[in-house]
């Protein structure tokens, strides 16, 4: 356009005087040699027509009469939006009342007519000088504490005690809104135009309503004249003690009947205006932390106040804490927090008994659920739990482990702990079991670094004196390493373990002994997290005993971590400190500080966006996670999950349990919580509830097929099969060939029996031989004689049981047929089973049961099973995409000390690799025959196109059929 005037000896300045262009609107398009031309848009206009349809132009003030009602139509939306942020008065309406609100606190009635945005505005601290709230902080000795709790006395409901403890984050929550107090009488109330403007005539504003004391206008003077003072160090004093003064002057303030005479109440009903949703209250437990906020506050300045007071003589304070507290601070006193006191009482009944608004949603197929506008897919939480587990793997073993690859990976399955050890600094590392695994760990990485060149070139550097010192900028990398690590195991232990840990107890867990017991153990075969800690510990004082099992491969990833990791770490922190420790908590810094609340939403965002999977954050997390536990899981397995916070499972006649106390010559009270944990609780029951409930978690999302394929690297198979050795297994006899034959005879007396294959002979002898094998696998073609192992298992001299794994239910019943021909007594194992019979046939998903575990085990406990079989194993393989228990079956065999047996036909060569690893099998004896059936023959053809192939296929089917004699 500059261009074009410039062209006419015209300048674009003149436009503002004498009009040089008009505007318009313009659509580009794409010419010859990439240019750009233009042509203008006309929006079509309305017009009328005549009876004979000939056009009637318009005037320009019609047209302007016509645009005016058309845009009143586009304005509809912003004045809905306008009156959805004004406090409507809804006179007499019953539909629209809500009782708390509206009959109980009456805060509709104070703040009628008011716009949300100068309500919110009224109370919002200013963006930077903010007022002092340093001066609340005070020491509360408990005697202190049950004086602030008298103001319950005489009053209805149940007392809850003064908590002079509270976490950082709380405590940062509390003095924000004792901020906002200070604001809204600021400018409420103090500050002469009031703040708030009239909307309506004759309409009563806050500043009307609200009537302050002199001992509060003399306290806000102060303030202000502290603001004035030139001198810093007196002002910040003058204005503590004015501060002081004036949130004393709003407690103890009478209002007799009518509460919003108070500032303090009617800040409150501000409060109750939702700031992220437009014309709505909140939720009555959500506002009545606000009030739990304000009271806890009030009770710390009185305490504040009165230690200011009888400074001078100590004895007094409890005898003036308990004058105020009587007079102001109970439930029957017409002040402020009086008011404020009964209204707590009713909001604890009101939000019990309310249900939530925002429920979750499930699909008709029951595949996905939404909450709050997030939907959310079964396989996305497997797909974030990948993701993150594939990141994590690759942050330790090529980041932090430098890619070694002779290290020993820690595996919990060949770990030990002592669940009861309680010395400081002691954890599942100093086991006495572990130290063959753990032996020189310690220093592992750094005499890594030592021996490579390369990192010795990055992490050393030459210091002053010729010598070598640690260079602090590679540390420092190694520890954002480390620390992006540790976010994404973070994400891992929220999820994979079952429904999520609050975030106070997830980021406070210790990996060794404080003062208290650690939080990170090893418990069958698994990393267990167990907290003693929830929201409600503040309130009641209880404990709740949280307890959850890491998956096989996240937790491996935990104790390689500390095994390795953590002692480089602490080498490098006292690189900077010389007698520094480095902190027992697991998601801290270097430094020793501990990640802060709101980390894990982060961090679980952060997580969803690498996954591209629905965005979810500690809150939503929650409620998909308590949804999924009611909608997937059987009655039973809810029971695990403790979803109504029941004491445990009780014990059904309590009066038996009273006699084995009388036995153990202690009283009841004594046997039951001193000697079993705690009233129908016992430490076993917690644990094995906590591990069935984080199984089925584990199960139903498949976090063991899914994360199989990105694992640590093995160890070296000779320190395995040292391990595996160490298991204790039945006495077995070994058995001569010549003694197993004439076993195999008696099962079949009619016709001489001889072994119909090498590869049988092998197996029999592999299996029963004088050598043991904990580990078998039999591969034998169809008809080769597998079935004679479970035989000969059941029919030996020392045979006592043997478990068979059938999968098929054909194949069950065929193979109990060909026992019972032969004289062996079998059974179908069931959930009631007690029986020990020669031999227990027992389907694949039966196999992936606690019960059937517990049965198992107790075999083994009594030195009664002699074996496991499982047939057709290669299934475990083939069928694991829609038979999601054939992956379970190998990690529940090997919760079982005894030998296993694998039988199949049809596995090849090709697959015994993914097979052992499917399977959890260490070093296994692999007996193999060729698989070829002798009765099948096939001819290979080739042809030239599909008509030379079509051709073929039918004079091959014609040469059939006319040997059948069909054609």
């Amino acid at each position: 356009m500059h261009r074009h005037v410039a062209t006419h000896n015209r300048k674009a300045s003149e436009h503002k005087t004498t009009p040089l262009w008009q505007e318009c609107l313009l659509q580009t398009y794409s010419t010859a040699q990439n240019l750009v031309d233009y042509f203008q848009v006309v929006a079509s206009r309305v017009e009328s027509h005549d009876e004979s349809g000939d056009e009637v132009p318009l005037t320009q003030l019609e047209r302007d009469s016509i645009d005016k009602i058309e845009q009143n139509v586009l304005d509809l939306k912003k004045d809905l939006f306008k009156e959805a942020g004004v406090v409507r008065d809804i006179k007499e309406s019953r539909p629209e009342r809500i009782p708390w609100l509206h009959d109980v606190t009456k805060f509709p009635f104070h703040l009628v007519n008011l716009q949300d945005e100068e309500i919110w505005a009224s109370y919002k601290l200013p963006s930077k000088k903010e007022l002092d709230g340093e001066h609340l902080e005070a020491e509360d000795p408990q005697l202190r504490a049950n004086i602030l709790n008298e103001f319950y006395a005489g009053a209805s409901g149940k007392a809850d005690g003064f908590r002079y403890h509270k976490n950082a984050s709380t405590l940062v929550k509390y003095f924000l809104i004792g901020k906002q107090l200070l604001v809204y009488y600021y400018r409420v109330v103090y500050s002469e135009d009031g703040f708030f403007t009239a909307t309506q005539p004759d309409q009563k504003l806050p500043r009307d309503i609200i009537e302050p004391t002199s001992a509060q206008i003399r306290a806000m003077d102060a303030i202000m004249e502290a603001l004035d003072m030139e001198d810093a160090e007196e002002s910040e004093l003058a204005l503590k003690r004015a501060i002081r003064r004036l949130y004393l002057a709003l407690i103890c303030h009478s209002i007799g009947s009518v509460p919003f005479k108070s500032p303090v109440l009617s800040f409150c009903a501000t409060k109750s205006r939702m700031i992220y949703g437009r014309g709505l209250w909140e939720e009555p437990g959500n506002f009545n932390s606000y009030l739990s906020a304000l009271t806890w506050t009030a009770q710390l300045i009185l305490f504040d106040f009165v230690c200011f007071q009888e400074q001078e003589d100590e004895d007094q304070i409890p005898i003036l804490l308990t004058t105020l507290c009587k007079k102001f601070f109970q439930q029957l006193a017409e002040t402020p927090f009086g008011y404020i006191l009964q209204w707590r009482l009713y909001l604890f009944k009101v939000s019990k008994a309310s249900i939530t608004k925002h429920q979750a949603r499930w699909s008709l197929d029951r595949q996905i659920v939404g909450y709050r506008g997030v939907e959310l897919s079964m396989e996305q939480i497997s797909d974030l739990v990948l993701s993150e587990f594939q990141q994590a793997h690759s942050l330790l073993y090529d980041e932090l482990l430098f890619g070694m690859p002779d290290l020993i990976t820690m595996v919990s399955w060949r770990m030990k702990d002592d669940l009861d050890s309680e010395d400081f600094g002691d954890s599942w590392l100093s086991h006495s079991h572990n130290s063959e695994f753990l032996e020189g760990a310690d220093l592992r990485l750094f005499r890594h670094i030592k021996t490579n060149s390369k990192l010795r070139t990055t992490f050393f550097k030459a210091d002053q004196g010729g010598g070598l010192i640690l260079c602090p900028k590679a540390m420092k990398i190694y520890e954002v390493q480390a620390q992006e690590f540790l976010k994404r195991l973070l994400v891992l232990c929220h999820i994979s373990p079952g429904p999520p840990l609050r975030e106070p107890e997830l980021l406070s867990i210790t990996w060794r002994n404080m003062e208290r017991q650690r939080h990170i153990y090893i418990w069958e075969k698994l990393v267990m997290i167990y907290t003693q800690y929830h929201k409600g510990q503040q309130q009641s004082g209880a404990y709740k005993n949280n307890i959850r099992f890491l998956p096989k491969a996240i937790g491996n990833l935990l104790l390689t971590y500390i095994a390795y990791v953590i002692p480089l770490r602490q080498i490098f922190l006292r690189q900077e400190n010389p007698t520094a420790l480095i902190s027992p908590y697991l998601w801290s810094n270097l430094q020793g500080h501990v990640w802060v609340d709101g980390i894990i939403s982060t961090c679980l965002r952060k997580a969803c966006k690498r996954a591209q999977v629905s965005i979810l954050h500690t809150s939503n997390w929650r409620q998909f996670a308590a949804s999924i536990t009611k909608e997937k899981f059987t009655t039973r397995e809810q029971a695990n999950f403790d979803l109504e916070h029941t004491p445990g499972e009780f014990i059904e006649d309590e009066s038996d349990l009273r006699a084995l106390a009388e036995f153990s010559n202690h009283s009841f009270q004594t046997f039951n919580v001193a000697y079993a944990g705690t009233t129908n609780l016992t430490m076993n029951t917690m644990l094995h509830r906590g591990f069935r409930a984080s199984a089925s978690w584990h199960s139903f999302f498949r976090f063991a097929f899914v994360l199989q394929g990105k694992r640590a690297s093995s160890p070296s198979d000779a320190l395995v099969l040292q391990a595996a050795k160490r298991s204790r297994f039945r006495q077995r006899q070994g058995y001569s060939e010549e003694d197993l034959l004439q076993v195999a005879q008696r099962l079949f007396s009619s016709v001489p029996f001889q072994f119909r294959q090498p590869g049988q002979r092998r197996g029999v002898l592999t299996t029963f031989g004088t050598t043991f094998h904990e580990q078998v696998i039999l591969i034998l073609g169809t008809g080769s004689g597998k079935t004679l192992i479970p035989m000969l298992s059941a029919s030996l001299a020392d045979a006592s049981t043997t478990i068979m794994i059938i999968p098929m239910v054909a194949l069950r019943i065929d193979m109990i047929k060909r026992f019972n021909a032969v004289g062996i007594p079998s059974v179908v194992w069931s959930v009631e089973c007690r029986e020990t019979p020669p031999l227990v046939i027992v389907s694949a998903e039966a196999v992936c049961n606690d019960s059937f575990l517990e049965y198992a085990q107790g075999l083994v406990f009594r030195q009664k099973l002699d074996r496991i079989i499982m047939d057709e194993c290669h299934l475990t393989i083939t069928t694991s995409e829609y038979r999601s228990c054939m992956t379970q079956v190998g990690w529940f065999i090997r919760q079982i000390r005894t030998q296993s047996v694998w039988l199949s036909a049809t596995l090849p060569p090709v697959m015994e690799e993914l097979f052992i690893e499917q399977n959890k099998l260490v070093s296994p004896q692999i007996v193999r025959e060729s698989t070829n059936r002798s009765n099948l023959q096939y001819l290979v053809s080739y042809g030239d196109g599909v008509p030379s192939l079509m051709e073929k296929a039918r004079e091959l089917i014609e040469g059939v059929l006319a040997r059948s004699q069909y054609l």
